[in-house]
């Protein structure tokens, strides 16, 4: 009976170990898959704004360029705003109640006045001070929007920057603290004096407990972090 249980716990450990072997190889030297968990991780990390809004057909930066654009052309602010708006029908819930206002008549600056701000994101809160203080008229409006543009990408840049290296620091913690696991189970099952001292004593009964305790503490405490700075 003892020599099933030994054959047993061998061949788990061996299988294990095998495994981890394969995972962690697979983990850190496929970089293609590497990006694609990173893009999935980040996929399913963002919010549902955020991630609508990578997939739409253009941006709030885009928007601002393209009516610096038909500023540029000779339109005036009110005038291009309502003829980009309908390029952009992702943006509609924003720029349509703007645009009916303006179509009757009101200035832009009016139109966003008697807007009510309704799930505005900061992209579009910045966006929309723009067109506000650029409807007041003077020189160099056009140059004021692509500024806008500009800071509208520099932001949103760094955020998929920050967001990158939290989802591959999640995933050096996943491999890392897998590791004392994979030793732990290789040794418990190839020592019978080191499975004995750990299974069979209070002392090793203690490190078994706090080993897991730690290595389960360090996971979420990375987590949190993780979703702190996401």
């Amino acid at each position: 009976m003892a020599l099933l249980v030994d054959i047993t716990s061998l061949l788990v450990g061996a299988l294990c170990v095998g495994g981890a072997t394969l995972l962690i190889l697979y983990f850190t030297l496929s970089r293609w898959w590497t990006r694609l968990w990173v893009r999935s991780r980040l996929a399913s990390a963002l919010p549902n704004e955020t991630v609508q809004a990578q997939h739409a057909p253009g941006s709030v930066a885009d928007l601002l360029d393209a009516i610096a654009r038909e500023v540029h052309s000779g339109y005036s602010l009110t005038l291009a705003f309502v003829n980009t708006a309908e390029r952009f029908p992702n943006l509609a819930w924003w720029t349509e109640p703007i645009v009916l206002h303006c179509i009757r008549g009101h200035s832009l600056a009016n139109a966003i006045a008697d807007t009510t701000p309704n799930g505005w994101t900061s992209d579009v809160a910045l966006a929309t001070r723009t067109l506000s203080v650029a409807s007041n008229g003077g020189y160099g409006i056009a140059n004021t929007l692509e500024k806008s543009a500009s800071i509208l990408r520099d932001r949103e840049h760094i955020a998929h920057e920050r967001q990158v290296q939290t989802a591959q620091i999640q995933l050096s913690t996943s491999v890392l603290s897998w590791i004392p696991l994979v030793i732990f189970g290789s040794v418990t099952t190839r020592q019978s004096h080191t499975r004995a001292f750990l299974f069979h004593s209070p002392l090793g009964l203690l490190c078994v407990i706090v080993g897991l305790l730690l290595n389960v503490m360090g996971r979420t405490w990375i987590t949190r972090i993780a979703r702190s700075n996401t």
